[in-house]
């Protein structure tokens, strides 16, 4: 009846409008309290710090965490902080044994960690200097061999053009030589020929005042005969 008596002035709707403006509010509220990313936190240096199920000391103790112990940061409530450990349970703890900075041995380690590993990558960028220092050097080697072996190509080109020059002159002349020397054979040929000419004619000139002068004898000789025959007739 009371039930009845309130939500009549009010009418229908107005009720259904503020359920559900309530359940909205309350899902906004639990989805903000749950759904907020958790940060992970450290433990501060401390003997040991009690975790329990609720706020407060009233609570069960479900865990005790050492200083320097990762947990879970989920929510805080006044000097309350929610957390999760490693183990999966959750509790509440004093948020003023909680911090953002890992503890000292940890930073320790990792400087140290940190140390080696710039160590190693020290050590290996030295490894490849001193690689690409020995490939450049390497490679300023076989360049001046290079630049040597391309001189001695360019001054052989050189010298061979210079004695292709020469070859071609010396062709040049050869060839000219050749033609002269034809020409002198050629000339020879027709000088011997006319030299023999001339000693055939001189043979037949040779032969024919011979055989003149013995003609000229036999005749000279019979002439003489005959003188000599008349002479005894006369006397």
């Amino acid at each position: 009846m009371i039930t009845k008596n309130i939500f009549k002035p009010m009418g229908v709707m107005p009720v259904i409008l503020l359920i559900i403006f309530l359940s909205i509010q309350f899902c906004v509220l639990f989805l903000s309290s749950t759904s907020a990313p958790a940060k992970t936190s450290f433990v501060k240096p401390s003997s040991e710090v009690v975790v329990r199920r609720g706020q407060g000391t009233d609570y069960k103790v479900i865990a005790m965490v050492k200083d320097g112990v990762s947990v879970e940061f989920i929510e805080e409530n006044g000097n309350y902080a929610r957390v999760r450990l490693a183990n999966g349970k959750e509790g509440w703890m004093l948020k003023r044994f909680l911090s953002d900075e890992p503890p000292l041995r940890e930073l320790v380690v990792s400087l140290r960690a940190e140390r080696e590993e710039m160590k190693q990558k020290k050590l290996e960028t030295n490894q490849k200097l001193e690689a690409v220092t020995s490939t450049l050097s390497q490679t300023g080697k076989e360049l001046d061999a290079t630049i040597e072996e391309r001189d001695q190509l360019k001054t052989a080109y050189q010298t061979l053009q210079e004695d292709t020059a020469d070859v071609v002159q010396i062709k040049t002349a050869l060839d000219k030589t050749a033609r002269e020397n034809k020409a002198l054979t050629q000339k020879l040929a027709l000088v011997k020929q006319e030299s023999d000419n001339l000693k055939n004619d001189n043979a037949l000139k040779w032969f024919l005042a011979g055989g003149g002068v013995l003609l000229l004898g036999i005749i000279i000789g019979r002439m003489t005969g005959r003188s000599r025959r008349r002479k005894p007739s006369l006397l």
